[in-house]
């Protein structure tokens, strides 16, 4: 971007203000959301949600330094009746002593964005970390015949939860196979399935089985018990003593 102090460095600027206040927006609903979920109760949770809401803080000075270069950044206007003439050569000195002050303050935010991003990257690892660890110390629950089925048509090829336009949710499987919400609130209530969460569920949302919907549908091997090892033969007792 150009960072020529100036009315264009303002029309540049402010998008990427009103953007970093967006994001701000997003962390702090998303630590909302976790910190009075079912996430909380998962054993180490606790540095995960300290590492977000250090996040917010950060998102936070990337908008307060954007805010900081629209501050010192001097636009076209016109001094008071009775000052020196010459609005040109103010203009120039004013863009001159802003310019130093724009490059921190940009340099400042790009900084806290580089750190906000980091901070968001080792949260979203901890989350799946953590979430995959209670998942696997959890028995895997017992289904009906029905259940099975509904589990066995998501993990071959998944499936799509929408709002129909009656307002109730739909799931369906790749193979057109209905999956009753209250199935599904079970299948969600215990890993087996996951939601994708990057489109709404107006537009449609993408299913899958998880590995433990596949652990669960995948029969135990039998075990084929394993024969005692051969005794070895007894050499034979020559009667009588060697002559």
């Amino acid at each position: 971007m150009d960072k020529t102090p100036g009315p264009g460095f303002f029309a540049e600027v402010t998008p990427l203000l009103l953007e970093s206040q967006q994001l701000m927006r997003r962390l702090v609903a998303a630590l909302s959301h976790l910190s009075t979920s079912d996430y909380a109760t998962v054993p180490g949770s606790r540095s995960t949600l300290d590492s977000l809401a250090a996040t917010v803080g950060s998102a936070a000075l990337v908008s307060t330094h954007l805010a900081q270069a629209i501050a010192v950044n001097p636009l076209d206007g016109l001094s008071l009746l009775g000052a020196p003439a010459d609005e040109v050569a103010i203009r120039q000195a004013r863009e001159t002593d802003a310019r130093d002050a724009v490059e921190e303050c940009l340099a400042e935010a790009l900084h806290d964005l580089d750190l906000t991003a980091t901070c968001c990257s080792y949260a979203a690892s901890g989350i799946a970390r953590n979430v995959g660890l209670a998942q696997a110390a959890m028995p895997l629950p017992k289904l009906n015949a029905k259940q099975l089925a509904a589990l066995d048509a998501l993990a071959r090829g998944g499936g799509e939860q929408r709002i129909t336009g009656g307002g109730s949710v739909r799931i369906l499987a790749a193979d057109g196979r209905p999956v009753h919400p209250t199935t599904f609130a079970f299948f969600e209530k215990h890993g087996l399935v996951h939601v994708d969460g990057r489109t709404s569920i107006a537009q449609g949302q993408k299913v899958t089985a998880t590995e433990r919907a596949r652990r669960l549908l995948t029969p135990p091997r039998p075990t084929v018990p394993t024969p005692p090892p051969a005794s070895a033969a007894r050499p034979a007792v020559l009667a009588g003593r060697p002559r």
